[in-house]
């Protein structure tokens, strides 16, 4: 519900046509492909995600086996597998999925995050970037025996690892030298040769099938483009020309017999704009190097990242899914991305956890024989126990520091307490600063109302705050006289929503990573003379600072606290005109409940029937529809 911050100066799946297997067609930039029939997806059984109510643990110097020989690839028909990232353990770690038959292994089984699978091209190892020695490094697993390499060290950030097609070297992305940039080192280790030189941030790199060339993506023109640089270093080339966002590449794979290539690749761009709404949309693109066209290849209201291609040239990707219907101004519960892949007439979804499903990493044409990866690999940590429904758990002080502004001490109802208190462990962990001690505010009696009459309803009179399952984080996060606190906008179909970031408190690589993602200038710190457009518009987007940060949001998403939209009622309580309606600092733990389920663990039913019942609603102008999406039960007829 909304937070009154006063006057603007107190601030107070997928529906998807997708063209697989189809002939080329040059097209010019921002046009679509014509429509193809599409079919049901074909989901895959995976397990369900579990709520972790403990914090991870910090990360502890574990020993690194050298590694035996590879043993000899097999061909793997249909390039069943996959490799992916995914917090669904409640941490981060490299899964393989066999699409085959839905069989999910936990590659990396670490306390620390893992992250950004990345193929051998002889199918023998995996690399991947992980924070399990104290800071972020490239690591590579053979899959045959499990063993386990350490490839860079160095205190700064290094991530994003890519192998070059003959497997003796490895791209990747570092902040070592107090900026991203994108650097070689040799696939046994040793010391990484700089490829990239730009005030600009260069990551992501990927090499090209024939080996001559590295995309990657940097923000060195004012936005992300993509561009190519040789692997001996040299001259960067610029390959995309857009006003827009052109990010992650990801090149095709050559057929056999078709020579070495190295000439389409794909790319996520996010230059397609809802007219009526302003708000962006990432899909995937198709990129041809010889004269520049593309061809769009994904039509989806929700953003589509991460693209990849597998060994019979069937892109794979991340495609956002957005939660079940929820509340009238709220429309949708919280949503996840999931793997897809498309094929020649049908799209299939290849998971479905309540977590993010990021960067898939088809396997090669051939792979290690896995047989014996499941016995050399550490053992699955055990199940993480879900907090268990009561009736009518009291409203409780959370046994922590966490107070209020006014030092009142934050009350939330019992059953989602211990993940409040993780996650204020959790980000103190990561950051360095205990960013959850103090709060706008916690719960809200049951006849709390709003007082003032600025706007046309009381968004306050069925307000999450009353169930005790949401939270109100400051609206900054001074050190020093500096505020720590990144706001950057994220665009979901039709409406806005907000990550949060924290520039860590040391600054060494030991605490979060590099910041990708533009900062948000808010409307009320825009002279409307100056900048007309931005002001109508509700702020602009700014140059990525340096440093590092860590992700607020994704934190709070480990622990079941998520985000909602922000309010956009014309001529009412809009973000564009109310920064008020923002709501980037309102989080919430619904469980699945319904308001008026949430509020019935709390209160008796007779007497919620009379405070905040229908009757009570109508004389409080809350409208019927706002009323039945809050589960509100309607008079008996």
């Amino acid at each position: 519900m909304p937070l009154p911050l006063g006057a603007p100066g107190i601030l107070a799946l997928l529906v998807l046509l997708f063209m697989a297997g189809c002939s080329r067609t040059s097209r010019p930039i921002g046009s679509s492909p014509s429509p193809l029939p599409t079919s049901t997806p074909l989901p895959t059984a995976t397990p369900t995600a579990t709520f972790t109510s403990t914090p991870t643990p910090p990360p502890t110097q574990t020993p690194t086996p050298t590694p035996a020989p590879t043993s000899t690839p097999t061909s793997l028909p249909g390039a069943s597998l996959v490799a992916f990232e995914s917090y669904r353990d409640g941490n981060g770690e490299i899964y393989l999925l066999d699409i085959l038959n839905g069989k999910l292994t936990n590659l990396t089984r670490h306390t620390a995050e893992d992250r950004a699978p990345a193929w051998r091209p002889d199918g023998g190892a995996i690399a991947f970037e992980s924070h399990r020695d104290g800071n972020w490094e490239i690591y590579s697993l053979n899959l045959g025996d499990g063993g386990l390499s350490r490839l860079t060290n160095n205190l700064a950030y290094d991530g994003l690892p890519a192998w070059s097609p003959d497997g003796s070297q490895i791209a990747f992305e570092s902040y070592r030298d107090g900026n991203l940039e994108i650097y070689l080192v040799a696939a046994s280790g040793g010391t990484p040769l700089r490829l990239t030189d730009d005030p600009a941030g260069d990551y992501g790199p990927v090499w090209s099938p024939d080996g001559r060339a590295i995309a990657f993506t940097s923000w060195r023109d004012g936005n992300k483009e993509i561009y190519l640089v040789p692997p001996e270093g040299g001259e960067a080339r610029n390959l995309t020309q857009n006003s827009a966002d052109d990010e992650d590449p990801a090149w095709l794979p050559v057929p056999p017999g078709a020579g070495t290539g190295g000439s389409e690749l794909a790319l996520t761009s996010w230059r397609d704009v809802d007219v009526k709404t302003g708000n962006r949309n990432a899909e995937i693109y198709r990129l041809d190097l010889a004269d520049g066209s593309t061809q769009r290849l994904t039509d989806n209201p929700w953003p589509d990242l991460d693209p990849a291609w597998n060994a019979q040239g069937r892109p794979v990707w991340s495609a956002y899914d957005p939660g079940p219907r929820f509340e009238t101004f709220d429309p949708y519960r919280p949503g996840d991305y999931h793997l897809v892949r498309a094929g020649a007439d049908v799209l299939q979804r290849l998971t479905a956890a309540e977590w993010d499903d990021r960067g898939p990493a088809p396997a090669p044409a051939q792979v290690a024989d896995l047989d014996r990866l499941a016995s050399v690999l550490p053992a699955n940590p055990p199940p993480v126990p879900t907090l268990a429904p009561g009736k009518l758990p009291p409203v409780v002080e959370v046994p922590s520091i966490l107070a209020s502004y006014g030092q009142i001490p934050i009350l939330v109802n019992e059953l989602v307490e211990p993940s409040l208190v993780a996650w204020q462990e959790d980000v103190l962990q990561a950051s360095g600063w205990d960013f959850l001690h103090v709060t706008l505010g916690s719960w809200r009696t049951l006849k709390d109302k709003r007082t003032n009459k600025e706007y046309a309803h009381d968004y306050r009179f069925l307000s999450w705050h009353k169930t005790g399952r949401a939270l109100d984080l400051v609206l900054e996060f001074k050190i020093d006289g500096t505020d720590q606190l990144i706001v950057s906008r994220e665009d979901l179909g039709s409406n806005v929503y907000w990550r949060l970031y924290l520039r860590t408190a040391r600054q060494d690589g030991t605490q979060g990573e590099p910041l990708k993602d533009n900062p948000w200038l808010y409307w009320w710190r825009i002279v409307p003379e100056q900048d007309p457009t931005s002001y109508a518009a509700g702020g602009k987007r700014l140059p990525i600072p340096a440093g590092y940060y860590v992700d607020l949001t994704g934190i709070a998403k480990r622990y079941g606290w998520e985000r909602i939209a922000s309010y956009a009622i014309e001529g009412d309580y809009d973000w564009h005109t109310s920064s008020s309606g923002m709501e980037y600092w309102h989080y919430e733990r619904t469980d699945g409940l319904t308001w008026w389920d949430a509020m019935r663990q709390i209160y008796l039913p007779e007497t919620l029937e009379e405070v905040v019942g229908w009757q009570a609603g109508l004389r409080n102008a809350q409208s019927e529809e706002m009323m039945r999406s809050k589960g509100v039960p309607t008079p008996a007829r």
